[in-house]
């Protein structure tokens, strides 16, 4: 079996060749989930009673909840566009919504076991869980391209990443100092900066998944 590298550096400095190029695009993806993901918060105004000086759960769980359901599956979209634009795939905005109701349902359903796993992890003395986190970091991926199911797509990311867990572990780091720095940028340089780690990202899950490698952009 041919082992794989991956590097920090090349699938950031990828990444932002690539977001460059539909720059534009990219950013209007990250101000529709904004404003998506937005709503739910906006209905505790709505909902917040005066008199007893309390909020009214009842319509925020049940928009909050419509919310996340709607912002994990755009959020599956944007994997797929993620990584058809890395592989120097057409793009489009009909992208977003064209995964398929099947394959949401395994994202819920591995997603529910990532954060499960990760848990249990971090209670065992933190470092499990770090290391459960890094290693199941592309499932999404094999979800959205390869239509896995949660089981399988877990199994493939866990096989994928062996071996790589420092450097993924390193990798969010950075991603996490990445979306600071666009935080201080006057706030609007998050939409810049969220757009580039997913790209990031879909580079390392290309390189780790394709059986081709691609080829440094200068």
């Amino acid at each position: 079996m041919e082992h794989k590298t991956i590097s920090i550096n090349q699938s950031y400095d990828f990444a932002w060749v690539k977001f460059k190029e539909k720059a534009l695009f990219f950013i209007g993806l990250g101000l529709l989930t904004a404003v998506l993901g937005s709503l739910g918060e906006s209905t505790s105004v709505i909902d917040y009673d005066e008199n007893n000086f309390s909020y009214d759960g009842g319509g925020i769980s049940t928009i909050s909840i419509l919310t996340t359901l709607i912002n994990s599956y755009l959020g599956l979209g944007i994997w797929k566009i993620c990584f058809n634009h890395i592989r120097g795939e057409e793009v489009q905005l009909n992208d977003l919504i064209s995964i398929s109701f099947g394959q949401f349902m395994h994202y819920i359903i591995a997603t529910i076991i990532t954060i499960i796993a990760t848990l249990v992890g971090l209670v065992l003395l933190i470092i499990p869980g770090i290391h459960i986190c890094c290693r199941l970091l592309l499932v999404p991926g094999y979800i959205a391209d390869q239509n896995l199911s949660f089981g399988n797509a877990i199994k493939s990311s866990w096989n994928a990443t062996k071996g790589h867990t420092m450097k993924l572990f390193l990798w969010i780091l950075l991603s996490i100092f990445v979306v600071i720095l666009g935080l201080i940028a006057f706030i609007v340089g998050v939409f810049a900066a969220i757009p580039v780690i997913s790209l990031a990202l879909a580079y390392i899950y290309v390189q780790l998944s394709d059986n081709r490698m691609l080829e440094t952009q200068e």
